[in-house]
């Protein structure tokens, strides 16, 4: 059966626009770039995510979206309530009447989402499978994740074929004015300066991207020592055990202050990340949430390499020892003493002592 092509200049009356959006924390803040781009291009369009549940955490004060719709994508053991949960999920859609629906999550049942979207105009990355269920003309001659290495810039090339405008990478998350004020008003109850607090985030979605305790007390009884700067510490749900950890068998018994978090909704992280000069934070969620702001991330990479996930901004300053060329993924054993080389640099650009 013959599928018309279109090519931007063919494309018309896009009034209702559904992405899909699925993933992590980290997977849904990446891609928010894109939806800001696309409500430039399509200003009187109606845009709505679609997201499994963290992505209304992360999307609810988005001024960008419209709507959210959340697909419960949890595995069933029964294929057939697992069939039934996809049927539902594409009606779903389709009673949305998207004119466009683009896919940045490209995996999965996502596919025959789009293909049953019931949307005139399907966009999808190039030279991804199945692109024969995508109609918007999206050519390129190589690999571009591949090529341009880093997300950001592979996410942000979904729209070229609807734009020639060049669009930014950083990411988008609009805080709440209540969750701000109730966050500057628990700083200001704490002991402490709040210009002398920052945020340390110890967990991540996987074990092997995090760092040793022992390693990030050193950073913090440093960054004490040297500068007077006391950390806040984050509690991660479902991880609560490495605060306790931390508190436990280092600070507690340390002559070095801190402040324990109690767990946290995502808006007041946000709330407190815009506040705070700097976040210490593995490659995670948190780490890309901490883009959408102007302070200093300090981003340590035990596995992963930092130009996947590089964000192009000056702020951002990567830890890791050494990856061998051409790998993106390598186990890192990090060096208290490259921290220490991290933590100076990241003082030395707070201080002005040196331009980025």
């Amino acid at each position: 059966m013959f599928c018309k092509k279109y090519t931007k200049k063919e494309i018309s009356n896009v009034e209702s626009i559904g992405v899909i959006m699925f993933g992590l924390l980290g997977d849904v803040i990446l891609r928010t770039p894109v939806i800001k781009a696309l409500k430039d291009i399509y200003p009187d369009a109606t845009i709505t995510a679609i997201v499994d549940p963290i992505g209304s955490q992360v999307l609810e004060h988005n001024s960008f979206i419209n709507n959210i719709l959340v697909v419960d994508r949890k595995k069933e053991k029964n294929k057939l309530k697992q069939n039934l949960k996809k049927i539902q999920a594409i009606l779903s859609i389709r009673q949305q009447k998207f004119n466009l629906i683009v896919n940045l999550y490209n995996a999965g049942s996502s596919r025959i989402m789009v293909q049953l979207s019931g949307a005139k105009y399907k966009l999808g990355f190039c030279n991804q499978k199945k692109k024969n269920i995508y109609n918007v003309i999206n050519e390129c001659e190589s690999d571009r994740l591949k090529d341009e290495q880093t997300l950001y810039n592979y996410m942000i090339s979904i729209v070229e074929p609807l734009s020639d405008k060049k669009y930014e990478l950083k990411p988008v998350f609009d805080l709440d004015a209540l969750s701000k004020e109730k966050m500057i008003q628990y700083l200001n109850n704490q002991e402490y300066q709040r210009d002398k607090i920052y945020l340390l985030n110890l967990g991540a979605s996987k074990e092997d991207k995090i760092l040793e305790n022992e390693k990030y007390f050193y950073i913090v009884k440093y960054i004490y020592e040297q500068y007077g700067y006391i950390p806040a510490i984050i509690s991660n749900p479902g991880q609560e055990y490495l605060q306790e950890n931390l508190i436990h068998d280092f600070l507690k018994n340390s002559e070095v202050p801190y402040i324990k978090l109690p767990t946290l909704k995502l808006v007041d992280i946000a709330s407190l990340i815009s506040m705070t000069k700097f976040i210490i934070t593995p490659d995670t969620g948190l780490m890309h949430l901490a883009m959408a702001f102007d302070n200093y991330i300090v981003a340590i990479f035990t596995y992963t390499h930092p130009l996947f996930v590089d964000p192009k901004n000056e702020k951002f300053i990567s830890v890791y020892e050494y990856f061998d060329e051409g790998r993106l993924y390598q186990y890192q054993h990090i060096s208290k003493e490259k921290l220490r080389l991290k933590i100076e640099f990241l003082f030395d650009c707070l201080n002005n002592k040196i331009g980025r």
